[in-house]
């Protein structure tokens, strides 16, 4: 097992929750941090929605990073007041978030148009917070050059680490990755880089390993969803096919116990194992006609025994 690669599994919403997090830790263990996707304030109050997400009891991982979507510094020192009393002893600032309901508000990657304004918000921070801060980043909003104004405003800060996604916001997660950019953005920066973005394969993080040989620190997203084994695979870990299909069907077992356990009733619990199902079904050999199978699955029972089918027909895994 590879120890010097440090991968980190991406705050996603609406995936990486914390039913999803505690259950892949359990499954998968060797991820070294999982980031809680963002959390907002509303009226100065944290929405109810996110509650669950930061509770301690809900976050056993070694190191569990709660990720903030804020416009402004007040905003910023709230809640790392509030998560600070939970416990916590870092936060990570969103400043990647790329669809416009995000950005329109100025928050997200709609703060990069504005160096001056993050100043603000950083002297703000440090000046009544004591918690490590790390920032997840664009390479702009609408020019890959915003980067270039950002980086020195974070050089004067004791930023923890910037995680760049080398994309503009409208790109969304289409397009080419902006490969100059992170690597000019590595030279311009005093503060460690961590890459996230298109790693699917162990193909793809070799490639990048290549591409960017200064980078120590991996985030992984939607790669991970759609292959758990993705982080293991690049730790040089390897399991034996049973093995695999045996830890698949423990990974499955453990999402579906805590959705039935936390959500609010069984229809919403089976919309989630719809969800989950929509990148898990990736993990065989035909993706889309499993998915199929579980989307026209009407009620938990009927799952189940869809669940129990796919799993048995895959007996020799992939």
């Amino acid at each position: 097992m590879n120890k010097n690669i440090i991968t980190y599994i991406a705050p996603i919403q609406g995936f990486t929750d914390f039913v999803y997090r505690k259950a892949f830790d359990k499954t998968f263990p060797g991820t070294d941090a999982f980031f809680i996707p963002y959390i907002i304030l509303k009226n100065e109050q944290i929405l109810k929605k996110y509650e669950k997400e930061i509770l301690p009891e809900n976050n056993p991982q070694k190191r569990a990073v709660p990720q903030v979507l804020v416009k402004n510094g007040a905003e910023l020192v709230q809640l790392s007041k509030l998560l600070s009393s939970l416990g916590y002893t870092e936060v990570n600032l969103n400043m990647g978030c790329p669809y416009p309901m995000v950005t329109n508000r100025g928050k997200g990657a709609g703060l990069l148009p504005f160096p001056d304004q993050l100043k603000r918000m950083l002297d703000n921070f440090y000046e009544r917070s004591n918690m490590k801060l790390s920032v997840k980043m664009r390479a702009g909003l609408h020019h890959p050059n915003e980067v270039e104004q950002i980086i020195p405003i974070l050089n004067e800060f004791p930023i923890a680490e910037i995680i760049f996604h080398p994309r503009i916001a409208k790109q969304l997660y289409k397009g080419e990755i902006l490969k100059q950019t992170f690597i000019a953005a590595g030279k311009q920066s005093r503060i460690p880089l961590v890459y996230n973005g298109d790693i699917f394969s162990l193909t793809d993080f070799t490639e990048k390993q290549h591409e960017f040989a200064t980078t120590e620190n991996w985030m992984l997203g939607r790669g991970v969803l759609k292959n758990p084994f993705l982080p293991s695979e690049i730790k040089a870990e390897y399991f034996p096919v049973e093995e695999k299909r045996k830890k698949r069907i423990e990974f499955h077992k453990r999402i579906f116990e805590g959705y039935s356990e936390s959500m609010d009733n069984p229809g919403n619990a089976l919309n989630k194992m719809k969800q989950f199902w929509s990148y898990f079904c990736y993990s065989f050999p035909n993706p889309q006609k499993t998915f199929k199978k579980i989307k026209k699955t009407s009620d938990l029972n009927q799952y189940q025994r869809e669940t129990n089918s796919i799993f048995n027909e895959n007996r020799d895994g992939n």
